[in-house]
């Protein structure tokens, strides 16, 4: 999982000869602990292994996991709130700590509560005195008293001197995978680190405890540790797809792949007709999830939020619905104002960002009705939400989301022509309505056409690399685009970019523009082009360098600029991802140029399970 962008990482294995377990930890990629890991792991059985992305407490060796206390080695995902309370209370009570983390805060609660309730239930007799089966007895008890200790949207993973056969877990609130085999199993944050080694999954509900054992998997309810219920899945993708298939990295990779998950996110959905009923997985559901629908409000974070300010222009302009748009994390704390018949969608690739889904269980809470736009089958925002609507991009490995982002932007224009159709918006009422149902259905073949320039976005994008500052700016549709292209850019080059609305230079943001700043104008033959060239002059007169990305062959625009980049005539509909992919290419080419980890940048996490 080290694609995933974490800045640590560590491993602890029982090694029977020693009866203990013996835990490696190192800052930096996974490439330092598999040097520091080379002569052991061939005969050990069980073991637990974390990598970090930092929270509380720097990127360091002392902070990196699995954490010790004792006899219990622990590993965590998410974030505990209130551990500095109950460090506090630890401290009071003589017990030291060596790390800054709210991990080690889990693990020395865990550990004191095993010997609190050792001594409570068996006579005084410590912890490491116990029988096996006193020992399992004990930790399940105290994982209880220690989970109502917390408070926070976390998991955990841990192993107990003492009992060598088992590897016990809690799922609050972050995300828990466990794979299933004849002999053994599998334990992760995340479906794609085991599907080289199974496809049949389980994804562990929330406030629920989990024990591993060599041939079989518990679950358990948190609150009254009685046995629960939770099924299997078998995921189809493949571990091949995983693979970077010759591409330099995963990010270039998923870009070439547009067009192929386009066509599978749209692939026996598409009506058969002009005037037809797009097909969704349960069609009585979905038309009744958007009968009598007032209001919509679309939310969710980075390139999902700016999928949703695309989709805002698409609802209102076809189905005529009054559409917000959130930011998920803004969106809980706001106390937003729901009037009757308003509905609440959710856009996430993972399906596990943690400000999204506190969003949607808000949205639940007040009694609205929910759906979710989402990659991974089986993940707890899909699982949690009334009605899902499935991507089908496949595994997405670069941090930075590119295919994940278009296929949310195609679901979302699908979606929206659909309900202008259950709204009464017939589309045989309106050309456009038509054309964005001709568009969609050519838009995998568009997407390659512009895909055979992929060199020149690169050279174009790397030839940036002396610029202080790069602007991207648009107009209608092309503004969510510019400030998605902005964010690739940051993202994976470190170079300050920005996207602004072309008509808002004005106010502000052309006191930026001199010689060392370079601005990419998206301009396509819409009813927007001319105002946005206006703002291009004047970005131009006061000598900033400019890419324009167009249509192909317009001359007047191509005069303005210092770099032209010109596409394939575009409807309104598909221009948005098509405009977007010399943006992705461009913020690629310049992380080469400038040698830097296209897939993993720095401080990043491909899924952010921490609010």
């Amino acid at each position: 999982m080290e694609y995933r962008g974490y800045d640590s990482a560590g491993i602890a294995l029982y090694q029977e000869e020693q009866n203990d377990f013996l835990v490696k930890r190192c800052a930096g990629p996974v490439e330092g602990l598999v040097r520091l890991t080379e002569s052991i792991g061939e005969t050990e059985k069980l073991g637990i292994g974390h990598t970090r992305w930092a929270t509380h407490g720097v990127p360091s060796e002392i902070n990196a996991h699995p954490h010790r206390a004792g006899f219990v080695v622990l590993v965590h995902n998410g974030i505990i709130e209130n551990y500095a309370e109950i460090r506090r209370a630890l401290l009071d009570e003589g017990i030291l700590f060596s790390s800054q983390t709210d991990t080690e805060v889990f693990a020395k609660l865990l550990e004191k509560e095993c010997r609190v309730q050792a001594q409570s239930r068996h006579s005084g007799k410590s912890f490491e005195t116990l029988d096996r089966d006193q020992k399992i007895s004990v930790t399940l008890s105290s994982l209880k008293s220690a989970s109502e200790k917390v408070s926070g949207h976390f998991s955990v993973i841990f192993v107990i001197q003492g009992i060598e056969d088992r590897i016990f877990g809690l799922q609050q609130g972050a995300p828990l995978v466990v794979g299933h085999f004849a002999k053994g199993a599998l334990v992760a944050s995340d479906l794609q680190a085991m599907l080289s080694y199974t496809k049949d999954l389980s994804f562990v509900p929330v406030s629920t405890v989990m024990i591993l054992h060599k041939t079989q998997v518990e679950f358990l309810d948190s609150q009254t540790l009685s046995p629960k219920k939770v099924k299997m899945d078998h995921i189809e993708w493949s571990a091949e797809r995983v693979a970077k298939e010759g591409y330099e990295h995963f990010m270039l990779k998923e870009i070439f792949q547009q067009p192929s998950v386009i066509a599978d996110t749209l692939s026996g959905r598409m009506p058969e007709d002009d005037l037809g009923a797009f097909i969704w997985d349960n069609p009585q559901a979905h038309a009744a999830l958007w009968k009598n629908v007032k209001k919509l409000y679309l939310v969710g974070c980075g390139s999902a939020y700016y999928a949703a300010m695309v989709a805002k222009y698409y609802f209102e302009k076809w189905a005529h619905l009054s559409v917000e748009i959130d930011i998920a994390s803004e969106f809980r704390y706001r106390d937003p104002v729901f009037e009757v018949g308003t509905i609440v969608g959710v856009i996430s690739q993972s399906g596990e960002t943690a400000d999204t889904l506190a969003a949607l269980r808000l949205a639940n809470e007040k009694g609205l009705t929910t759906f979710s736009v989402c990659n991974v089958p089986g993940s707890t925002i899909m699982r949690e939400s009334n009605f899902q609507y499935s991507t089908k991009a496949g595994p997405e490995v670069g941090v930075a989301s590119t295919k994940g982002v278009v296929t949310q932007i195609t679901l979302l224009s699908a979606l929206a022509q659909d309900v202008a159709r259950l709204r009464g918006r017939n589309p045989s009422s309106s050309d456009e309505s038509v054309e964005g149902y001709r568009a969609l259905a050519r838009l995998p073949q568009d997407i390659e056409k512009v895909l055979l320039n992929a060199q020149e976005y690169q050279d174009v994008g790397a030839s940036l690399d002396k610029m202080r500052t790069i602007l991207f700016v648009g107009r209608g549709t092309m503004y969510p685009i510019a400030l998605e292209g902005a964010l690739k850019l940051k993202e994976i080059t470190y170079r300050h970019a920005e996207g602004y609305a072309a008509g808002e230079l004005k106010h502000g943001p052309i006191a930026l523009v001199d010689k060392d700043l370079a601005a990419v104008v998206l301009a396509p033959k819409d009813g927007l082009r001319a105002k946005t060239l206006s703002n291009l002059e004047e970005i131009k007169t006061r000598g900033a360098y400019i890419v324009g990305i167009g249509e192909v062959g317009d001359r007047e625009f191509e005069s303005l600029c210092d770099r032209y980049i010109g596409l394939p005539p575009a409807s309104w509909t598909s221009a948005p991802i098509l405009y977007l992919l010399p943006a992705q290419l461009m913020a690629y080419g310049l992380a080469v140029k400038l040698g830097c980890n296209v897939d993993k940048p720095r401080n990043l996490a491909k899924s952010v399970t921490v609010e």
